[in-house]
């Protein structure tokens, strides 16, 4: 099958004030970015093996092999896989934004800031001063409703809005997904938090299930489910998809499994632990425990992120709860306690005084 490639446009790169032009090309419909001149403008080196199609990318101690017209990379030995493969042509190696991004993350401890037609690179912080609080569903998808039809996505723009005033008070830059009853993508909102440098990105939600009995909190980070409960909450959850005009692309299918996610996995745990704690707490809710499954919606997200699902909507005793104001607020501050709780732990661990 002919491919048709063409140029978009040209990026302007900077790394510590130097800046360089890097092509962008277009490939099938996705984009490309060509690594070569990032690759000097970090004082790394690119090299080929031209009979194999191998490439090698190379700064300081970090080795990156990369394979013409293969998603697989080696990151020190490694293997990961991507959602795009590598192009190589006669101007250059260009790799799609969603391996570009985590390969300068992981591999080379930088933080990217990727723009319509910039991109910046800076040494990975190790400072948590941003943060990204996304409101689950909204718009066309008001998640999960109560029985007096209570919808998900109302409370938890209320719960959003307040996490984010407690975290801007605290000297926190704290991003909302959306500040309004809007739909948006669930790819669009770690894409979001990822444009903006965030250290942290946090989903809130709802829960709800058949037994009208069941409560509690409980709060998720991004693996593979386990058990029964982790599948069905994962499966509601990216339900939303419905709701999106398109189709699952290869880049949700793949994205979990990428290095960057693989090393944000820890942290995801502990952001997940302090939040559970304080939002029961605070809230007086029953603590169901720290779980795992794989929401598209935590996806792609180069930071720790976790999904916190607050109490159970469908319980009617919840849903009367979560028209009490108090509550509501309750609920938020635990969620912000839990955030500037890890944020002190981190930058401790971190040298931070």
């Amino acid at each position: 099958m002919l491919k048709i490639l063409f140029f978009l446009c040209l990026y302007t790169a900077s790394y510590k004030g130097n800046n360089v032009k890097v092509a962008i090309k277009e490939l099938d419909g996705f984009r490309y970015i060509n690594i070569e001149p990032i690759s000097k403008l970090l004082g790394g080196k690119i090299n080929y093996l031209e009979k194999s199609g191998r490439i090698f990318w190379q700064k300081g101690d970090v080795s990156i092999v990369l394979i013409d017209g293969s998603p697989w990379v080696l990151l020190n030995a490694k293997p990961y896989n991507f959602p795009l493969p590598v192009r190589k042509g006669d101007d250059g190696v260009f790799l799609s934004p969603s391996m570009l991004v985590p390969l300068l993350s992981s591999g080379f401890n930088l933080t990217v800031e990727l723009g319509d037609d910039s991109l910046v690179v800076f040494e990975r912080k190790l400072k948590i001063d941003k943060v990204v609080i996304d409101a689950g569903h909204g718009g066309r998808d008001p998640g999960a409703i109560g029985l007096k039809k209570t919808k998900e996505k109302d409370v938890v723009l209320k719960i959003a809005r307040i996490v984010a005033n407690e975290l801007e008070k605290a000297g926190v830059n704290c991003i909302l997904t959306r500040d309004k009853d809007k739909f948006i993508p669930l790819e669009k909102r770690t894409e979001i938090a990822n444009q903006n440098g965030a250290n942290l990105f946090v989903s809130i939600h709802l829960n709800a299930c058949r037994s009208r009995k069941t409560h509690g909190c409980e709060v998720y980070f991004l693996s593979r489910a386990r058990t029964g409960w982790e599948r069905a909450v994962e499966a509601r959850e990216n339900s939303v998809i419905k709701f999106e005009e398109r189709e699952l692309g290869v880049d949700l299918e793949s994205i979990l499994w990428d290095l960057a996610q693989a090393e944000y996995l820890s942290e995801s745990k502990e952001l997940a632990a302090y939040i559970l704690k304080s939002v029961t707490k605070k809230g007086n809710i029953k603590s169901l425990g720290v779980k795992q499954a794989n929401f598209f919606v935590l996806r792609g997200a180069y930071m720790p992120a976790v999904l916190v699902e607050a109490d159970f909507i469908s319980n009617p005793k919840c849903e009367k709860r979560f028209k009490d104001k108090g509550f509501v607020r309750n609920i938020a501050l635990g969620i912000a306690e839990g955030i500037e709780k890890f944020r002190a732990e981190y930058e401790k661990q971190m040298n931070y005084e």
